[in-house]
């Protein structure tokens, strides 16, 4: 596990898993599960506008500034 500041909102992010390193500030509300990493845009504001999420629901990616120590969130586009 993993914690990173989201580069949008400034918010915590907890990261289960790193492996394309690509995702959505997003945990549904209801089952507590991030957000599929490659969500479109639309599926994100919708999501966002039907507060059906914690989060900004916006895309960054994880970048590693120490070999397996310390990560960094950035922001990336919508792929």
């Amino acid at each position: 596990m993993l914690i990173v500041v989201c580069p949008h909102c400034q918010d915590p992010v907890v990261i289960e898993e790193l492996n394309c390193r690509i995702f959505r500030h997003g945990v549904f509300i209801e089952s507590g599960k991030q957000m599929d990493p490659h969500a479109e845009q639309v599926l994100c504001e919708k999501l966002i506008n039907e507060n059906l999420i914690y989060g900004c629901g916006k895309p960054f990616k994880i970048i590693e500034k120490k070999k397996d120590t310390e990560f960094e969130a950035v922001i990336c586009e919508y792929i």
